[in-house]
């Protein structure tokens, strides 16, 4: 059987070290590809390329991975079609095979090679997705737009009905010939409505061309599809994130907006820099080098030395706290007050370390009250976490220590839960040290700066309650995130002071949950409080003492 993957640039001039491809950053991108290749070369032995000429120079002359055959013929068939239909780029792929075929996506990351049984089957794929309102609102709008509407998409065939198709994360098999007509058929139902392509949002029929066709077709024909796990029936799809349950987990597959999640991002380059060293590097150091700006900017320090990494221009060097300190939020929360007309004199506030007057200005000309409060309060946030970034980052010599720290702890965290049940239970946790407490009385988490007006706004309609958020290091991007700590992780961050081990942390959670509740389900209490410590774990939160006699 062949393995296969598929990168089409398309038309694109967009420098290649800067494409995003959904993710947060480019890095991340490009880290992706290395890490589910490099996955899926040590897990079925090999993996293919189909690409174009521009792609071929990423990934194999630029990041050199270890592709068993890289073919590019997919150098400007596609030219004609818009960049936006990137799922034909796969189904070309799907088109031209001559034997059994598994096709894995870039953003699939396989830990456990599939059963036989899987890898044997006539029509195979990732999942079944059932009701998901994307496809309903592509089929609504193909039949509303669209000149050409074949039978598999009419409205009179899904109006109704449960809607399913086969999620193509990973997809393929040995019927050859069904697969041939199945691309065929997507093929013509583009070229028959490329003059309507513009009535309708084209994104949305990568969906309907790859996933649901592939599921419709193979039931009219009565050929069974084997999915590889069970049916999603909501569009979150949190059970392919589990990055904190490797390697109990079989793959993991972040999509749509999940690729944006600073966890998932940090998952994935961790991930890739433990495991694979060499191709982590080797993409920090080719994206470094070319004009796109990094999230991972601990990268640009000129504080920050690694002999795995190229030297840096001073032209390119930038100031990890000047960039990073801000008070964006509280910038919002005041624009929020003009609109609100709450006052009309200006309040001034810079990104300096600490602004010392401005509680004092904001007394003088806010009447007391929740508005008040709000403003002060996310001023002290931001505040303690511009302080903390200096203590960490400001001083040269504690960059790269911090780094060698957070390398080591990923890798120990990965180790632990590689042991046997028997061996990690006896593991010791403490916490890091490195880290500020603070209680809010509004939520300001936020996952991206453009919500950041909406969060203000929402915090302006919300009443006080009560909020414990540890800020704590993220060293890739040289910041600091803020980690909402809810009862039982505060309780068990409390606990990690006296260096427990997991064991003893079980033990001692017990006495919060009813006799009736641990004797009925205490695999599920179990699982709680083990997911409660892997969370902290990864956050930097707490640490690992100790594995055996490995000592960090």
């Amino acid at each position: 059987m062949q393995f296969v993957q598929t990168l089409w640039t398309g038309t694109s001039k967009e420098n290649p070290a800067g494409m995003k491809a959904g993710w947060r950053s480019a890095e991340y991108h490009w880290m992706s590809w290395a890490l589910s290749c490099l996955q899926a070369k040590t897990v079925f032995g090999e993996v293919n390329l189909v690409t174009d000429k521009k792609g071929k120079e990423v990934l194999i002359d630029e990041l050199q991975l270890p592709y068993a055959s890289v073919s590019t013929d997919l150098e400007q068939k596609l030219d004609h079609y818009p960049p936006e239909l990137f799922a034909l780029a796969k189904i070309f792929t799907y088109s031209i095979q001559t034997g059994p075929f598994l096709h894995l996506d870039s953003d699939v990351f396989i830990w456990h090679k599939p059963d036989d049984s899987f890898l044997n089957s006539p029509l195979m794929a990732q999942n079944i997705d059932k009701n998901l309102g994307l496809y309903l609102k592509a089929l609504n709008e193909i039949n509303r737009c669209f000149t050409y509407v074949p039978p598999v998409f009419s409205r009179e065939d899904y109006a109704g009905k449960d809607i399913y198709a086969s999620n193509a994360g990973l997809l393929g098999g040995y019927d050859l010939d069904f697969i041939k007509e199945y691309c065929h058929q997507a093929f013509d139902f583009i070229d028959k409505n490329k003059s309507d392509l513009d009535k309708l949002n084209i994104g949305s029929l990568n969906f309907i061309i790859e996933q649901y066709l592939f599921y419709q077709l193979a039931d009219k024909a009565n050929i069974p599809i084997n999915h590889l796990n069970g049916v999603v029936d909501v569009p979150v799809f949190k059970d392919y994130i589990k990055f904190d349950d490797f390697p109990h987990v079989q793959m993991a597959h972040p999509v749509g907006g999940f690729k944006k999640y600073r966890h998932v991002c940090d998952h994935v380059a961790k991930k890739l820099r433990k495991d694979y060293p060499e191709y982590y590097y080797r993409v920090i150091n080719w994206v470094k080098s070319s004009d796109t700006m990094m999230r991972s900017s601990i990268y640009y320090s000129s504080s920050f030395r690694l002999d795995s990494l190229a030297p840096l221009s001073i032209e390119k060097a930038i100031s990890i706290v000047e960039s990073k300190t801000s008070f964006e939020r509280t910038r919002a929360t005041i624009d929020y007050l003009k609109n609100k007309k709450s006052f009309n004199e200006a309040i001034d506030i810079n990104t300096s370390i600490v602004q010392a007057d401005f509680a004092d200005e904001v007394i003088a000309k806010l009447s007391d009250g929740p508005d008040k409060d709000r403003l002060l309060e996310i001023f002290r946030l931001e505040t303690e976490r511009n302080l903390l970034i200096q203590e960490l980052y400001g001083n040269p010599d504690n960059v790269s220590a911090l780094y060698e720290e957070d390398l080591k702890a990923y890798e120990l965290i990965q180790k632990t839960f590689s042991l046997p049940e028997d061996d990690w239970i006896a593991v010791k946790v403490i916490t890091t040290g490195k880290y500020a407490l603070t209680e809010l009385e509004w939520d300001w988490r936020y996952d991206f700066k453009e919500n950041i007006a909406a969060i203000v706004a929402r915090n302006f309609s919300e009443e006080r309650s009560s909020y414990s958020v540890l800020l704590l290091p993220d060293i890739l991007e040289a910041d600091i995130s803020e980690y909402h700590i809810d009862e039982l992780d505060a309780i068990i961050f409390d606990v990690v002071k006296d260096k427990p081990s997991i064991n003893e942390i079980f033990l001692y959670m017990k006495q919060y949950f009813s006799d009736e509740e641990i004797e009925e389900d205490y695999t599920s209490f179990k699982l709680l409080i083990i997911n409660i410590i892997k969370r902290l774990l990864y956050a930097s939160a707490i640490k690992i003492i100790s594995v055996n006699n490995f000592v960090s």
